[in-house]
């Protein structure tokens, strides 16, 4: 038990010596809070191509999220904006304007002037889109895994007054690494449970970093 404890302590001395010489994680600041507006969230959707996008790119040999991942992480992100933000939202199932292989709204000629166009359709002064550019699963348990798992996703944050304007993009790009591969990790892995996670755990963590950054 003595070697234990001598071996934990002088882990926890590696860990800080390394936080004070390369800096820890450090956790996004939070923006302003926005103002009591019509916000809208649409499901979310996987781009198919550059037209789809706002920014960034589709990661080479990108893996989809099934439909049942989809489904799951719409009716997750619903019950942690409500939860966790106590404001009113309108949520804007698939197949109202977010299918990204249909035709854009009229008018809307690039990913922007579309989901503008829905925003107004609905009355919304704001509208949130979810891009899941890459879904890697988990293989394995929480206690051990043979592959982790990998989310790589974006919040885009649109202004639907007038003509349109993105106002904010949350990126989120994680594959889930071991204490064993990386010690300088050791914090993030304390804070998930030290536990192996799931892409919907990833997915959620994703979600809470947008809330920050987008002053919710």
């Amino acid at each position: 038990m003595t070697r234990f404890i001598s071996r934990f302590a002088a882990l926890g001395g590696a860990l800080l010596l390394c936080c004070t010489l390369f800096g820890c994680q450090q956790t996004p600041r939070a923006a302003a809070d926005l103002p009591p507006l019509a916000i809208g969230v649409v499901s979310a959707i996987q781009p198919m191509g550059t037209t789809d996008l706002m920014a960034g790119f589709i990661p080479e040999g990108r893996v989809l999220a099934s439909a049942d991942a989809l489904a799951s992480f719409d009716t997750a992100l619903a019950d942690k904006l409500r939860t966790d933000t106590k404001r009113t939202y309108t949520f804007i199932p698939a197949g109202e304007g977010t299918d990204p292989s249909a035709p854009r709204t009229a008018g809307g000629n690039t990913a922007l002037d579309h989901w503008t166009a829905v925003a107004k359709e609905h009355g919304l002064d704001l509208i949130i889109v979810p891009q899941i550019l890459d879904w890697n699963e988990r293989h394995g348990g929480a206690a051990g895994v043979t592959t982790s798992a990998a989310v790589n996703m974006d919040f885009f944050l649109i202004d639907a007054r007038e003509e349109g304007q993105l106002i904010n993009r949350s990126h989120y790009n994680e594959k889930q690494i071991g204490l064993s591969d990386n010690l300088m990790n050791f914090s993030t892995f304390v804070k998930r449970g030290a536990k192996w996670l799931t892409a919907q755990d990833l997915a959620m963590e994703a979600a809470d970093k947008m809330i920050r950054e987008f002053g919710l």
